[in-house]
């Protein structure tokens, strides 16, 4: 039982220590079962470079910083590098620390040197290049951004200050221009009020046109219609009818009367009986004349009334 006691403490401790050495290796960024190779580098100043940061070679990650510790022989920070075994890290690379630290995002930034070059060999120290972090040079060009912000505020000011001034005068251009927008800007909004109601009242007529329009396409409207043009079209064909006998009547009489036939016919086409029935009615009206003229030339062999 005492064996077994101290069996179990003993593994609790394997499996701790597992548990730890996994857990530090996870949050340095450190592949746990791949191959790596460790390179150092050291540099002025840190720049807020840690453990656990990580190392890129044109922006992908190769490894992380496995450990950051001052020099004291150097007067420098040395820091220990953990690369992946897969990227290959020429001969001629040096390395130096980028980014913000106040952002997060300090790591090792390795330029890579020739590529025909052979591979440096673990346990190396790259060179390093030195330069300025994002905010050293923030802070190395601040003066000039704050000198080019005043003059800017100045220019703004002097703006202001002579926009105040056209203002101020009673016959400045920009008085005059201002005051014709406000007046332009009132009498837009007269026009506005005079057209409302036209265009109110004309809504209303657009929407009674409309309900006559439905009222006419519903199913009873268009029903009456349709019975009523039908009707009409009923209409049309008698009077089509009887316009058609009408013109084969007359056809019939014109075919006749050109053919002499009849009175009217003889008459139409015979210009000698048209003569002579001219003839006997001059000799018919001269008769008349005269019998108005000497009646009693027609009297005397007349008994009118025979007394016995």
């Amino acid at each position: 039982m005492q064996y077994s006691n101290e069996l179990k403490v003993g593994a609790a401790i394997v499996a701790a220590a597992l548990v730890a050495f996994v857990g530090i290796r996870f949050f340095q960024n450190v592949s746990l079962f791949g191959e790596s190779y460790v390179l150092y580098a050291e540099f002025e100043d840190a720049g807020g470079l840690v453990a656990g940061n990580a190392v890129q070679m044109k922006g992908v990650k190769v490894g992380s910083v496995e450990e950051v510790g001052f020099n004291s022989e150097t007067q420098s920070v040395r820091a220990r590098l953990q690369l992946e075994r897969g990227p290959t890290i020429p001969k001629g690379s040096s390395a130096r620390v980028a980014g913000i630290s106040a952002l997060g995002g300090v790591h090792v930034k390795i330029i890579p040197g020739p590529k025909d070059n052979p591979a440096i060999a673990s346990g190396s120290t790259l060179p390093v290049t030195e330069e300025e972090t994002g905010l050293q040079q923030m802070t190395t060009k601040a003066p000039a951004l704050v000198e080019k912000f005043d003059s800017v505020l100045t220019g703004t000011n002097a703006t202001l200050t002579g926009i105040n001034r056209q203002l101020q005068r009673p016959d400045s251009d920009l008085r005059q221009t201002l005051t014709s927008l406000r007046t332009l800007t009132r009498n837009l909004e007269d026009a506005s009020s005079a057209e409302k109601e036209n265009i109110q009242r004309l809504i209303q007529n657009l929407e009674g046109v409309t309900r006559n329009v439905e009222s006419l396409t519903s199913d009873d409207s268009l029903g009456v219609t349709v019975h009523r043009l039908n009707e009409s079209l009923d209409r049309l064909n008698r009077s089509l009818a009887s316009f058609e006998e009408t013109s084969a009547a007359l056809d019939t009489l014109t075919t006749k009367l050109n053919g002499g036939e009849g009175t009217a016919g003889r008459l139409i086409n015979d210009p000698g009986l048209y003569m002579k029935m001219d003839s006997a009615a001059a000799r018919t009206n001269d008769l008349l004349r005269d019998f108005q003229q000497n009646p009693s030339r027609y009297m005397d062999n007349m008994t009118l009334v025979k007394v016995f």
